[in-house]
C-alpha cells in the first residue's frame, strides 16, 4: 500500500498538519492509516494524544525508517510519514522507501526555496533507485499550505516554483483559524471546510501516485 512522506528540509512549512490531516482523511473514509513519527520533537505523536485520534501513530528512529515502514505498509492502506524539518538520514531514508513525497511551502520565497531544495533530495533518490530498477521513480511535488487567496504572495510562489522547475501540486491548503484552534484540541478535519480541502488534496496525491 502506498507510503507518503511529507518532507521538507526546513522546519515551519505545515509538515504535521499535512501528515495528520491527510491520515485522518483517509481514515474517515474507511482506510486503515498507519502515521510514522521520525521528528526528534514528537509533534505528530503529542498531537494525536491530545486530540484522541484513533490513528496508529508510532515514534521510529530515523535508522529503523525503512523497516518500519516496509512493516506498516503490510498492515496499512496508508502509511504517512512526518520527517523533521532538517536534512539528515531521516529525511534520506522516508524519500527512499516512499511511494511519493509531499513537499509542504508556505506561499514566501525562503519556502520556495527550501521545497527546491528538498525536491532535489527526491529527484537524488530516484536516480539512485533508478540503478537497481531503471523503472523506478518517486513522485513528488509541493503543497502550498497557508494560502491566503486575497493575497499575490501563492501567486507568486507559484511562479519561483515553476521557473525552478519544481512541480506544484493543484490541490492547496487555505489559511484558516481552523487549523490554529484544532492544534490545541481535536482534530481539523472536525471542520466541514478543512475536510473539503482535504478531499480535495488526497483526490491530487492519488492522482500523482498513479500518474
Amino acid at each position: 500500500m502506498p507510503i507518503i512522506t511529507s518532507a521538507s528540509t526546513k522546519g515551519g512549512p505545515g509538515k504535521t498538519t499535512l501528515s495528520l490531516c491527510l491520515a485522518d482523511h483517509w481514515r474517515r473514509a474507511g482506510r486503515k492509516v498507519e502515521l510514522l513519527d521520525i521528528d526528534p520533537n514528537r509533534n505528530l505523536t503529542q498531537w494525536i494524544k491530545a486530540a484522541g485520534a484513533p490513528i496508529t501513530c508510532t515514534t521510529v528512529d530515523e535508522d529503523d525508517i525503512i523497516e518500519a515502514a516496509t512493516e506498516a505498509e503490510q498492515r496499512a492502506d496508508w502509511v504517512v510519514i512526518d520527517v523533521a524539518g532538517v536534512l539528515a538520514r531521516g529525511l534520506v531514508h522516508s524519500i527512499g522507501v516512499a511511494n511519493a513525497v509531499l513537499i509542504p511551502s508556505r506561499p514566501d520565497l525562503k519556502d520556495a526555496l527550501e521545497a527546491a531544495r528538498t525536491y532535489q533530495h527526491v529527484i537524488a533518490e530516484q536516480k539512485m533507485a533508478q540503478r537497481r530498477d531503471p523503472q523506478a521513480r518517486i513522485p513528488a511535488a509541493v503543497v502550498l499550505m497557508q494560502v491566503n487567496r486575497r493575497a499575490q504572495a501563492a501567486g507568486f510562489a507559484r511562479e519561483q516554483l515553476s521557473a525552478l522547475k519544481v512541480p506544484l501540486l493543484p490541490a492547496e491548503i487555505p489559511l484558516r483559524t481552523a487549523y490554529q484552534n484544532y492544534s490545541f484540541a481535536g482534530l481539523p478535519l472536525d471542520d466541514a471546510m478543512v475536510r473539503g480541502d482535504f478531499a480535495e488534496l488526497a483526490a491530487s496525491v492519488e492522482d500523482l501516485i498513479h500518474g
